[in-house]
Order: C-alpha cells, then structure tokens, then sequence
C-alpha cells in the first residue's frame, strides 16, 4: 500500500514539475527547459505503467521493461541537460576523481547483479557511471562557476539517492517495520523540484 501512495505522490509532483518546465521552455524557447521536460516526461511514463500495475493487478508489474525503457531514457535526458547547460568545451580537463564514477557504478553493478537481472544492471551501470562522471567533472572544475555548479551537485545528489533506493531494495525485506526504501523514494521524490531551480541558476549564469 504504501508503494502505491508513494507512486501516486511521485507521480503527481513529476505532472507539476512537467508543466512548469514546459511553460518555461514556451515562453523563453530554451532547449535546456525543453530537455528537462524531456526528463520529467519519461520518468512519469515509468511511474504510471508501474502505478497502473499496483493498482489494476495489485502487484509490481511483471514485465518491468516498459518502465525501465522510460527511465532509462530519464538519464539520457538529464545528461544532454547537463552537456547543453554546461558544454564539454568549457571544462578545463578531467579531475582525476571523476573516475571513481566508472569504478562505482561497476562494482555497484556486479553487487545487484545477485538481485537482479545482469542486461539492466549494466545498461543502469552505464547511464549512472555516465552521470556521475560528469557531474564530478563540472563540480571539481577549478573555473567552475558558482551558481552553475549547483545542477551537477543536484544530479549527483540524485544519483546517490538512487542507488540508497535499490540498495535499501536488495537488504531490507518487506517484514521490518522501519523501511529505509520508501525514505530514499521520498528524497528522490523531493528531489525532483529542486532540478527546476537548478536549471534555472544554470540557464542565467
């Protein structure tokens, strides 16, 4: 039950941030408002497939790819955001950090590879590594500029989150009474409106 609640309320805060990116991609024809709406889109087409099973079959759904399609194509989306709001090009080099994300992602990989199935974990792998990668790149940038660094560190945040989700997911078993999963989707959850004032700071550096 309290899956479902949770996806109602995701999917209803995804639904506001939608609208409003897509009015701010309207009125000022930004493409990097344009690609958040993009990311905020999938992302719900994934929630109402997984919400509509909840509620019709009273289960998760049992052929996840239809989700899984649309929040893969998220993080592509938050990563063009991320290359049109801060272009490659302006960036002076690779901080040497910024290959921890690879490496993490990896090791994260083989760890769900017990759980789940071994195509998606590397596909999530790859898309999360890819995240992280440039978002560690922009933030230890020495001529990073301030308000700008604040999307990265939002997409980083984010990332983290998610990987507290699944790992909260494989450990803790529907029995406890104390769920750390359904704290992680309410952050990330949170998470998403807080992208809306990162492109904004972003868009008028």
């Amino acid at each position: 039950m309290l899956d479902t609640y949770g996806n109602i309320l995701q999917t209803a805060v995804l639904l506001a941030c939608s609208i409003f990116s897509v009015y701010k991609a309207v009125k000022f024809r930004s493409r990097s408002w344009t690609v958040l709406s993009f990311f905020y889109g999938c992302w719900m087409l994934g929630d109402v497939y997984w919400l509509a099973c909840l509620i019709f079959y009273k289960s998760t759904p049992q052929i996840s790819t239809i989700s899984d399609l649309s929040w893969y194509a998220a993080q592509i989306f938050l990563y063009l955001l991320l290359r049109y709001t801060w272009p490659p090009e302006e960036l002076k080099g690779i901080h040497p950090v910024s290959w921890l994300a690879p490496v993490f992602t990896a090791g994260m990989a083989v760890f769900f590879m017990f759980w789940g199935e071994i195509i998606s974990n590397l596909v999530y792998a790859a898309l999360m590594g890819l995240l992280l990668f440039a978002s560690i790149r922009r933030i230890a940038d020495k001529k990073a500029a301030g308000p700008k660094r604040f999307l990265p560190v939002t997409i980083l945040v984010y990332v983290l989150l998610e990987y507290g989700l699944w790992v909260a997911s494989c450990l803790w078993d529907d029995s406890l009474l104390f769920q750390p999963y359904y704290v992680f989707d309410l952050m990330i959850t949170a998470s998403f409106p807080v992208f809306l004032h990162a492109v904004r700071k972003a868009v008028t550096v």
